[in-house]
């Protein structure tokens, strides 16, 4: 038996922290780090290189080693449940059958059907009496969360946070148990800011109370567990019962102390406590996983009463930023389970993407083996509303079969090839928006934009004029630099249908000066027919760049200028100076840091290889 195949039941996380050493996909480090920046640094150079999970061993202000970098690779996520990364499509399946369960129609169906039934057997949990995550046992004032090495990412952060902590609720009648990751920034000895969300399962269970709601938060957990928690789920089914299916054991849960919760019987540290809503307090900033500082907001606070720990506990933590982090890494690899559970709604789809560059889930590529006139339409419209996970996902492109959706610079070449603005976009207003989508008018309402690069048939052919042929001429772009001072450069893709535009502007009219200048001054056929703006801090060679940028600072329904007689188009992709919105500010790590970090790097020690700085800066 293999070492992945042997261990898809890690009891904990200090089995999965072995058997990583073992295999080379972690390393420690003994030297004093500050958690305070340098741990991010050091976390996210190893992250950007593929290197290994780290131990930090010593972390100043704490006795407790820091574990960063966990799930650093798509590798080591498949890992962390004894698979590879083709086998996640599996889980994809499984959770596709629970989703929507399917009879089976052979014999073939009824045997795969019987083996995935088999493993509903893991699905409830086990309760031990003497668990391990209870051995150390603090209340009232012995409650000190300064025992803990939170991190403080990026310089302009409010403070320290638990950036891993699986929050454990349950609404007030029973029923399923619900586990989430959400952000926590301390406050004192006993009292953290829980950033839950209005749609996320923790908030809908506070809501149902009366009064204070229980909760507890477990901080390093068995990977199983771990990945249950990030992974959408169906609604009906707990993340206990989802990691048993993952693990294919079941999960060892215990009492906690002080509230009427389950916790896992083998986390590192557990918080137990409640929370008010009407106890609120100013959370941020931070940086977030968009690239930005978030907007301060009031939260509701968890004060902690009862504090639980193994032995010598290890504290596991993270950071988030722009892509690529590790929440990207999680859902990069998550990936492969979304194909299953879209092809049991639409069988025609081939392949789903989410870009990882665009947030992780802002911008989704899907591949269709196309039917019928309209057809890409409606599988947009089917994906919006089929997982509360797409409620955020604000351009879906849809393209032919044999496109690779996970190539973007084959996906905007058929959106050049193919795309028609007058009938093959479709703008949504007024929609669910990310909370921390600061492009959109209005927090959390937004606009969605769906772009048809499929080949068109019968009808479609016929809902729109031809793109003019392209006899581009080399002047134009020099004769609009002459006429546009504050244009500073054009790049022209997909062999000159498309181009990025990096301008320099004062206000947010100059923005729609140049693109309506463009349109008007290149004839049809002799430029680039569609064109995204961007600000000068962007490299308009680089996809990645082009599709943060896209994702973070435009609209659609706000920063779509249309040129429908043509089916020309531009994008709006720059900062918005006058927004109602707080716009977010760029995450940049301080430079002193970054200084520091580069001269220690051999003296923690660690491999040079694994030493160059994040593309970007």
């Amino acid at each position: 038996m293999s070492p992945l195949s042997s261990s898809k039941s890690f009891l904990d996380l200090r089995a999965f922290i072995h058997l990583l050493e073992q295999s080379g996909q972690l390393v420690r480090v003994s030297t004093s780090v500050d958690p305070v920046l340098e741990v991010t640094e050091i976390a996210r150079r190893l992250l950007a290189n593929q290197g290994p999970a780290i131990l930090f061993e010593q972390v100043k202000g704490s006795h407790m080693p820091l574990l960063a970098n966990l799930f650093g690779t798509q590798e080591r996520v498949a890992m962390a449940i004894g698979r590879t990364l083709p086998e996640l499509a599996q889980l994809g399946s499984l959770m596709a059958q629970l989703k929507q369960p399917q009879p089976p129609t052979s014999l073939a169906d009824a045997s795969a059907l019987l083996g995935r039934l088999s493993r509903v057997r893991h699905m409830p949990t086990r309760t031990l009496t003497k668990p391990p995550c209870q051995e150390v046992v603090l209340r009232g004032d012995q409650v000190n969360l300064d025992r803990l090495p939170m991190q403080t990412c990026w310089p302009n952060d409010a403070g320290p946070l638990l950036t891993w902590p699986l929050v454990i609720t349950q609404g007030p009648e029973g029923g399923p148990i619900n586990i989430g990751v959400y952000r926590m920034q301390k406050l004192s000895r006993n009292r953290l800011i829980m950033r839950w969300l209005k749609h996320r399962g923790g908030a809908q269970h506070a809501r149902a109370y009366a009064k204070e709601i229980p909760v507890a938060v477990a901080i390093g957990c068995d990977p199983g567990t771990l990945l249950a928690a990030v992974t959408p789920i169906p609604e009906t089914l707990s993340e206990y019962a989802f990691a048993g299916l993952l693990r294919e054991k079941r999960v060892d849960t215990a009492p906690a102390l002080t509230v009427p919760l389950p916790v896992p019987a083998y986390a590192e540290i557990i918080l137990e406590g409640t929370v008010n809503l009407q106890d609120l307090a100013p959370e941020g900033p931070f940086g977030d996983h968009t690239g930005y500082y978030n907007e301060v907001e009031p939260f509701p606070v968890f004060t902690v009463h009862c504090m639980t720990m193994r032995r010598h506990p290890i504290y596991l933590s993270t950071y988030t930023g722009r892509p690529p982090d590790e929440p990207a890494m999680l859902a990069l690899a998550l990936n492969h389970i979304f194909v299953p559970l879209l092809r049991q709604q639409f069988p025609e789809i081939a392949h789903f993407h989410l870009n990882m560059a665009a947030c992780s889930y802002r911008l989704a590529v899907v591949s269709l083996h196309k039917g019928y006139p309209g057809h890409a339409f409606r599988v947009m419209a089917g994906i919006w509303g089929f997982l509360r996970q797409f409620l955020y996902t604000k351009v879906i492109v849809v393209v032919d079969a044999e496109v690779p959706v996970d190539n973007w610079e084959a996906v905007a070449q058929a959106i050049a090839s193919h795309v028609h603005s007058q009938r093959d976009l479709q703008i949504l207003g007024n929609t669910p928006i990310d909370y921390l989508d600061f492009a959109s008018p209005l927090p959390g309402l937004g606009g969605k934009m769906g772009i048809d690069a499929t080949r068109k048939l019968g009808p479609e052919q016929q809902a729109a004029p031809p793109m003019a042929p392209l006899q581009q001429q080399a002047s134009w772009q020099e004769r609009l630099k002459e006429m546009l001072p504050n244009l500073l450069d054009l790049h022209c893709l997909a062999n000159g249908r498309m181009a990025v535009a990096r301008i320099h502007k004062s206000n947010d009219a100059e923005a729609v000066h140049i693109a309506n200048t463009i349109l008007q001054q290149v004839p049809p056929g002799a430029g680039a027919d569609q064109l995204w703006l961007v600000d000068q801090e962007i490299d308009p060679s680089a996809w990645n760049d082009l599709l943060w940028a896209w994702v973070t600072r435009a609209d659609p329904s706000r920063d779509l200028i249309l040129d429908k007689e043509t089916g020309r188009f531009v994008i709006d992709a720059t900062h918005k100076l006058n927004s109602q919105r707080v716009w977010g500010t760029p995450l940049r790590m301080d430079p002193a840091t970054s200084a520091q970090v580069s001269e220690r790097w051999l003296h923690y020690p660690l491999p040079k290889q694994w030493q160059a700085l994040p593309p970007g800066d």
